[in-house]
């Protein structure tokens, strides 16, 4: 039967399937989601149309059961589309069946390619296998035909598998104008295999964390919260699975008070789709205590500045939000966001999330590390963080990690291995080994003889240490992860959508899409196979559409729809060796090149300066310093950055400023001294410019013997303060004497830049000082005995006692006649 439809006349199906969507509820749990009707050709990347050499085009709208059984019939539903510039006059279309079956990748590959018999045996002549159009198709008419088939006409034997399908139209002199090819799974009873494991993943994220505050911006999750709504539905289906980054589970970097300082007029806006909320310009406020307060960034990007919480989190001083839209404006600045602070859209749909990912679930590595260009760099160490940053993000015992590179099909595989396993040096965790992303087709000998390989497998590689390593592969059908994501983008779906009966599908290649993706899993179960798809991180699908697509494939009886959580729970079937030909730098992708190793070790050279400063501060305390370093090092790490070079390399010049901050958090005071005697203390001053306590081991070394040092004080030293500590030393000689003082953890190794100080050894001061003093004693002593000396002899003899009235004192002398004064 036909039904005329003129591009002109308006179609019921559009407005209810408009309207179906317009209605649909914001709750996100899962629920069925119904098949798609039918839509107008639509370019998607996939063959919805197959044009002939004469311009008459064919699209395949529906075609169904998914499983065809004795007793049933077959339904396939076409478009007729007229594109050349005559009319189309006495026109019929016929339906082929191929009763062979195509058992393996290769003969499903030709069938669709137009390769193979092209026509049905043992099909001319059955009912309903031939339709006149019945009309004249005028230039850009377009018509629906409709065929219905009794499969037990099409003798198609009892075996299980996959039917080729032509669909052609002929003029009215029967030359074929035009054909179209498709599938059909025949699934007679007791000859259905051994169901094939199937699985859909999805990558839910929105974007680089800010570097500074290592949180995602709440007004990019905003922004992008209808795209990640949608994901959320459309992965609700059996057998899909959401791998969040764990960054969305967080607090969310938002705006507080505008700065006083505009952008810089070299800042530009990020468009909608590349990673907003990057670093924007901004002002800091002056310390008021250098010792105590980081210097501000220099860099237009955004502050180094990291303002310490009692949480361990840091709140930038300048801003990384975009300016407004007309590049004018203050820049907000940024603060550490709590939970309940989202705005209320936000708020629901992360309940949803926790909700769709309570219990089990697979995760990103926090910020979705760019896996690619850590093991270019590597920098294994740096995914090793993330992973562990994940792990405490959700606080779940039964949470796994998958490292996902953004094009698995050209991603080393065995770099990501390698990878997997150095991430206990991290999480500290041998159990905690992160599964592998990987295309199908980078692991040598997992394809069976039907050309499918199984969903997981173990897969070695060889360690740069030369020991093997090994983890778990999930292997991904890069292509038809490409078909499905086509085909199922809302930006190619016209929201046409809704049931037409028959287990169809419709539109925008979802009609081939399904038949094809139904066709592949029968033969990867046929074959003992999996079927593992992985969408784009850009997905933005359409939820009506997933389900047209996904949906038959889910519940034909050769499938095994499963969760990934599930998937990586069973054991892996079979073991591979990988090996990688380059490094994986390239890895071409639409999202932009891989980042650069030098950026990746700047990242890591902050987490080193941390974790060295760490050794000095109490454990209770020590998170307080690592965990903000730590989270903006994974946010510089994360794969969003590839859209938008240029703010990367500013938020990681502004993350060195802040390295080279941390390295100095412990300095000395360079101040000259002087040694005076043998053994003496010289005071060093030591200053904490860290927001927590210290306590450092002072030491000194001494370039020549004039000084020997003695052994090395421990001193617990204040936050903002500094301290002056005396340290013993031994003057053997005198001289001017450089030596150079050291700081070091509890355990010797040495933290901040040593200092050099200039000595001035005075060893013998001390023995002529005491031998001056002792001559000075001496002098005076003598001199004070001669004095006495002198004195004593020079005092008048007292007179001579004749009689006692001449010792008589109370009365006056008579003088004797002889002692009168002669005259």
């Amino acid at each position: 039967m036909a039904e005329p439809v003129g591009p002109g006349r308006p179609r019921l199906v559009v407005l209810l399937g408009a309207a179906a969507l317009a209605l649909a509820p914001a709750a996100l749990a899962p629920t069925a989601l119904a098949p798609a009707a039918l839509a107008s050709p639509v370019d998607t990347g996939v063959p919805a149309v197959v044009v002939g050499h004469s311009g008459i085009g064919l699209e395949l709208t529906q075609i169904g059961p998914a499983a065809l059984v004795p007793g049933s019939q077959l339904v396939v539903r076409v478009q007729v589309v007229n594109t050349s510039a005559s009319p189309l006059v006495g026109a019929r279309a016929r339906l082929f069946v191929n009763s062979p079956v195509l058992a393996d990748r290769k003969a499903v590959d030709a069938w669709a390619a137009g390769q193979g018999v092209q026509g049905g045996d043992r099909f001319a002549g059955v009912d309903g296998a031939e339709q006149p159009l019945g009309q004249t198709l005028a230039p850009g008419e377009g018509m629906e035909v409709t065929f219905t088939v009794d499969a037990d006409q099409l003798a198609l034997g009892p075996d299980f598998g996959v039917r080729g399908v032509t669909v052609d139209v002929l003029d009215s002199s029967l030359q074929r104008l035009t054909a179209l090819r498709t599938f059909v799974v025949w699934a007679p009873p007791g000859s259905v295999p051994t169901p094939a494991a199937f699985t859909v993943v999805a990558p839910v994220t929105a974007g680089p964390p800010d570097v500074d505050t290592g949180q995602l911006p709440e007004a990019r999750v905003e922004e992008q919260r209808d795209r990640l709504t949608r994901v959320l539905q459309a992965m609700s289906l059996p057998g899909t699975t959401p791998v969040v980054d764990p960054a969305l589970l967080g607090p969310f970097a938002v705006p507080t008070q505008q700065s006083t300082t505009p952008p810089s007029s070299g800042s530009t806006s990020s468009p909608s789709g590349t990673p907003s909320g990057t670093p924007g310009t901004g002002s800091s406020s002056s310390p008021t205590d250098s010792t105590t307060t980081p210097p501000p960034a220099s860099t237009p990007a955004q502050s180094a500045s990291p303002n310490f919480s009692a949480s361990g989190t840091t709140a930038p001083s300048a801003s990384s939000a975009p300016s407004d839209g007309e590049g004018t404006g203050d820049v907000p600045e940024l603060r550490e966001g709590t939970e309940g602070e989202e705005s209320p859209e936000v708020q629901a749909w992360l309940t949803a999330l926790a909700a769709r990912t309570s219990g089990a679930s697979v995760v990103l590595p926090r910020g979705d590390t760019d896996v690619v260009a850590a093991a270019a760099a590597q920098t294994d160490d740096l995914v090793g963080l993330a992973v562990a940053q994940s792990s405490e993000e959700l606080d779940g015992d039964d949470d796994g990690t998958l490292l996902w590179p953004v094009d698995p099909g050209s991603a080393p595989a065995a770099s990501l291995v390698v990878q997997s396993a150095a991430t206990t040096r991290a999480t500290g965790d041998p159990a905690q080994v992160p599964a592998v992303l990987v295309s199908s087709s980078l692991v040598p000998g997992a394809a069976t003889a039907s050309g499918w390989s199984p969903a997981t497998a173990v897969l070695t590689a060889t360690a740069p240490d030369g020991n093997p390593v090994s983890a778990t592969g999930v292997l991904v059908d890069t292509t038809d992860s490409a078909r499905v994501a086509a085909a199922t983008d809302e930006a190619d779906d016209d929201g046409s959508n809704g049931s037409n009966g028959a287990g169809g599908t419709n539109g925008n290649g979802q009609a081939e899409t399904s038949a094809r993706l139904l066709a592949d899993t029968a033969v990867a179960a046929a074959g003992g196979g999996g079927v593992v798809l992985a969408l784009p991180r850009d997905w933005s699908p359409s939820p009506t559409a997933v389900a047209a697509v996904l949906g038959p494939a889910g519940s034909a009886p050769w499938v095994r729809s499963t969760s990934l959580p599930d998937l990586l729970a069973a054991p892996g079937s079979g073991q591979f060796t990988v090996t990688d030909a380059g490094d994986g730098s390239a890895d071409p992708s639409s999202a932009g090149a891989p980042l650069d190793a030098a950026g990746l070790r700047t990242a890591m050279d902050a987490v080193s300066a941390a974790s060295t400063m760490a050794t000095l501060v109490p454990t209770e305390q020590r998170q307080q310093l690592l965990a903000p370093v730590q989270s903006s090092a994974t946010a510089a790490a994360s794969v969003g950055w590839r859209a938008d070079p240029g703010a990367w390399r500013s938020a990681l010049d502004a993350l060195a400023e802040r390295t080279e901050w941390l390295r100095s958090g412990i300095e000395i005071v360079p101040t000259p001294l002087t040694a005076v005697s043998e053994n003496v203390s010289l005071p060093v001053i030591v200053r904490n410019n860290l927001p927590v306590a210290v306590t450092v081991r002072v030491e000194l070394s001494s370039t020549n013997l004039r000084l020997v040092p003695g052994p090395p004080v421990e001193k617990l030293i204040a936050p903002g303060s500094q301290e002056s500590v005396p340290l013993p030393v031994r003057a053997s000689a005198s001289g001017d004497t450089l030596v150079t003082v050291y700081l070091t953890d509890a355990q010797g190794t040495r933290v901040g830049k040593p200092a050099p100080v200039r000595v001035m050894v005075r060893a013998d001061w001390e023995g002529r000082g005491v031998a001056i003093a002792a001559g000075v004693v001496g002098l005076v002593l003598v001199g004070g005995l001669a004095r006495t000396v002198v004195r004593v002899k020079r005092r008048p003899a007292p007179p001579v006692v004749r009689s006692a009235e001449e010792a008589d004192t109370t009365r006056t002398a008579a003088r004797r006649p002889e002692e009168t004064p002669r005259g």
